[in-house]
C-alpha cells in the first residue's frame, strides 16, 4: 500500500544523520543486503521481511534506476508470512495420524505427533502461497524526511529498527519540536516550545486549571 496509489495514511519521519557523498552506490548496496527473501516451504522460518521496488515487488534484485528519483528514494518493505487456516491443519493432522497409526489403541507419542505435524505443515505449504505484504516509504534525502504507509505502532516500530538496521540512520517520529528543530530554531527557543502548554478553541486559561 500506497506511495503510487492506494491508502492516503502514512507516518512522518526525520532521518537523523548525514547522507555519505556517494549515497547513491553506498544505500544501494545496504539494500541488496537486506533484499527480501522469500520463504521456503522446508524450514522454521515462518516469516520474511526485506526491502523491494515499490513498483515490483517480486522482484529478485534492484538496480539503481529502481530505487533512486532524484532527491528521493521509493522503495517497500515486503513481509511475507505463512498462513495455514486452523481448521484445514487440525483435520489433515487427524487424518495423517489416522493412516500412519491405524491401531486405535496405541498410544500415540508427542514426539510421533511432532513429526507428523511437521510433514503435514511442510506438505501445505508446498501447495499454498504465504500471505504477502508491501508497505511503501517516500524518503526526500534533501529535507531529510521520510513517509512510510503504515499508521499501525507494531509495524512502525520494527520498519523504524529495520531501516536504521539498513542505513544506519535514525528515524524520529514527526512532530512541531522536531519541525521546528529541522527549520533551525536557536536551543533556547526549543526549550521554550517544551514549556507551552496546549490551548484548545472555546477553553480558557481558567478552563484548563
Amino acid at each position: 500500500m500506497g506511495a503510487l496509489e492506494g491508502s492516503l495514511s502514512f507516518k512522518t519521519y526525520y532521518v537523523e544523520g548525514e547522507p555519505p557523498n556517494d549515497f547513491h552506490a553506498d544505500y544501494l548496496s545496504r539494500i541488496q543486503r537486506r533484499f527480501f527473501q522469500p520463504l521456503s516451504p522446508i524450514g522454521d522460518e515462518e516469516r520474511s521481511m526485506g526491502w523491494v521496488p515499490v513498483q515490483d515487488p517480486l522482484a529478485v534484485s534492484a538496480q539503481r534506476h529502481d530505487i533512486f528519483f532524484n532527491q528521493y528514494i521509493l522503495l517497500a518493505l515486503r513481509i511475507d508470512k505463512w498462513s495455514i487456516p486452523s481448521a484445514w491443519l487440525k483435520a489433515i493432522m487427524r487424518q495423517a495420524l489416522a493412516e500412519r497409526f491405524p491401531d486405535k489403541n496405541i498410544k500415540i507419542s508427542k514426539r510421533a505427533k511432532e513429526e507428523v505435524r511437521l510433514q503435514v505443515v511442510t506438505d501445505i505449504k508446498h501447495k499454498i502461497l504465504p500471505a504477502m505484504k508491501t508497505v511503501d516509504l517516500v524518503w526526500n534525502i534533501s529535507e531529510r524526511r521520510l513517509r512510510f504507509w503504515s499508521t499501525s505502532n507494531a509495524l512502525c516500530e520494527e520498519f523504524a529498527e529495520f531501516f536504521e538496521e539498513t542505513f544506519g540512520l535514525r528515524l524520529t517520529p514527526d512532530s512541531p519540536y522536531m519541525m521546528a528543530k529541522n527549520l533551525g530554531l536557536s536551543d533556547a527557543d526549543l526549550n521554550r516550545m517544551l514549556s507551552i502548554e496546549p490551548w484548545y478553541p472555546g477553553l480558557t486559561h481558567q478552563d484548563s486549571m
